[in-house]
């Protein structure tokens, strides 16, 4: 396996993009900073009362921990680093396909459909799904009738309730439950394309979704 080199050339001819998080260090007492005070603690001492040689060792082992404590955070920063760059390579093999995500939207490309599954907590006698436009007005519903608790699964085919094909374009989608003769709303999950990858400021993995945004990659389910 060859060996991955995170750099900002190799990101960019993959067409990852990368968002740098900005850092303020302005109150961080570094190293040099340190053995500053430490030397002007010694120059203003009171000569009657100077630091004793517990004092002054006791200083010495709190700088060396400081020292390394800075080198473990550079070490650490740096290994984050690679591994954003990495889990960002592989998730670039995702662009051009299909995951499935918790969502309420999904584009209709057209002459397409819009598909993915409900999430049902339980058995219901009846379960609806509903397609409304940007607008908030319904396009299309469909009475997906008695099913069992767990995911179902569904395809919308574009076409609105007077079977004419609906414009292309993002539509929500919800899904209610009869459960106990009252009506719940359920989870739906919206399968979407991955146009791009790229590094959040928060250090995560993005897939950048047609025409519906962004998502972490961990919130994944499925991908086809």
């Amino acid at each position: 396996m060859s060996t991955i080199e995170s750099n900002t050339a190799l990101l960019d001819s993959l067409g990852l993009s990368r968002q740098e998080p900005k850092t303020d260090t302005s109150n961080e007492l570094g190293g040099d900073d340190f053995m500053t005070l430490m030397i002007a603690q010694m120059q203003y001492q009171d000569p009657l009362e100077p630091m004793s040689n517990e004092d002054f060792v006791a200083q010495l082992a709190q700088f060396s921990a400081s020292t390394g404590i800075q080198d473990l955070n550079t070490s650490f920063d740096s290994m984050s680093t690679s591994l954003q760059s990495y889990q960002a390579l592989q998730a670039s093999t995702l662009v051009g396909r299909s995951v499935l995500l918790s969502s309420d939207s999904g584009l209709l490309d057209e002459g397409g459909s819009v598909d993915g599954m409900i999430n049902l907590t339980s058995s219901t006698q009846q379960l609806t799904l509903g397609i409304y436009d940007q607008s908030g007005a319904l396009v299309r519903r469909e009475y997906m009738g008695m099913q069992s608790s767990g995911t179902v699964p569904f395809e919308w085919n574009g076409l609105g309730d007077d079977g004419t094909p609906a414009a292309a374009g993002v539509y929500e989608v919800r899904a209610e439950a009869l459960v106990d003769g009252k009506t719940a709303a359920m989870e739906t999950l919206v399968y979407s394309d991955v146009e791009s990858v790229s590094i959040s400021s928060r250090g995560g993995v993005l897939l950048n979704l047609a025409g519906v945004g962004s998502a972490d990659l961990s919130d994944v389910y499925q991908i086809k």
